[in-house]
């Protein structure tokens, strides 16, 4: 089969690279999913991690006849199909320094591993790793090293995180220009975040940039619609104060809906308690959109009582 091209955050496995057969094996199970049986429920086993090790296990049973391979590209945060291990926390999503930090001593081993065999995720993760001052192994230069190798490889994660170093001046002299041209190498890829900040830069006039309102909208619409939350959130605002061009209350709800959807708590808290900071009109189209999607069974009257409160949680994911 020809090599899979999946959309960004979607990983997909097969149990053999393009141009390879893939074994039956002589027992019950595949050696690829007798791999996977015992990859699987191991908890506290990053994604990227326990496909690697389950390609080393294929290897070893098909006496490096088969190789398994994976497509795709992920976000910059750590993803456990199997939950924490024992003893680690859930892991802080929000913030990849913290997320990455939470890895155990013997997956960082891993990652350096990997991180030497050039694969740019590993490189991103231990980045992550060099910049959690709280750790007691605070490296930013070579936090600087590793997304720098990563950028140069074409990863749009390490571009954006390089920029904001470059930007702030954390293991490098500050350089808004060099920032400003890695956020538009990593806006390039569609990868979100930098969608969003340089709809920030436009909207604002940051980084020595004239303020373009009419740039910045088409930023902010680009990361909305690469399910980035806080974009959401900041294009819904924009179209319900009428800046965006052909959008209107139906559009705005649309993308609240979306934002709330995601699980972002922030976007919940605003709803919950300043829903009036949008006009009336889109807080009916909100409605009407959690009455179609059943979470919630009264009125349109775009007034947020317990009601639609309650629906807006359950939306959220916060209650049956």
């Amino acid at each position: 089969m020809a090599p899979a091209s999946p959309e960004r955050g979607t990983l997909v496995a097969f149990a053999a690279k393009d141009g390879q057969i893939a074994l039956d094996g002589t027992g019950g199970n595949s050696p690829f999913a007798a791999a996977l049986v015992d990859k699987l429920p191991v908890p506290g086993l990053e994604i990227s991690l326990m496909f690697r090790q389950v390609r080393d296990e294929v290897l070893e049973r098909t006496r490096n006849l088969q190789e398994p391979h994976t497509y795709g590209s992920l976000s910059g945060v750590p993803f456990y199909l199997a939950g924490p291990a024992q003893g680690q926390d859930r892991l802080p999503e929000a913030d990849p320094v913290l997320a990455w930090a939470s890895l155990r001593p013997q997956e960082e081993e891993q990652l350096a591993a990997l991180a030497t065999q050039g694969d740019t995720r590993s490189m991103v993760g231990l980045a992550y790793r060099r910049l959690n001052a709280a750790s007691g192994d605070f490296r930013p230069a070579e936090a600087v090293e590793l997304f720098t190798r990563a950028a140069e490889a074409g990863s749009p994660v390490a571009e954006f995180e390089l920029g904001k170093l470059y930007e702030k001046g954390i293991g490098v002299d500050p350089d808004p220009a060099r920032a400003l041209e890695l956020y538009r190498q990593s806006a390039a890829q569609e990868f979100p975040d930098a969608l969003n900040d340089l709809g920030y830069l436009y909207f604002q006039g940051g980084l020595g940039l004239p303020v373009d309102r009419r740039r910045a909208l088409a930023y902010f619409e680009r990361a909305a619609d690469q399910r980035h939350p806080e974009a959401q959130f900041n294009f819904a605002a924009l179209v319900d104060d009428g800046l965006v061009p052909g959008k209107g209350p139906q559009d705005a709800a649309k993308y609240l809906y979306a934002a709330l959807r995601s699980g972002n708590a922030n976007v919940l808290d605003i709803l919950e308690t300043r829903s009036d900071m949008f006009k009336l009109e889109t807080r009916k189209a909100l409605q009407a959109l959690l009455r179609e999607n059943d979470f919630y069974d009264q009125g349109i009257d775009g007034q947020f009582g317990e009601g639609t409160r309650r629906g807006l949680r359950r939306a959220y994911g916060q209650e049956e």
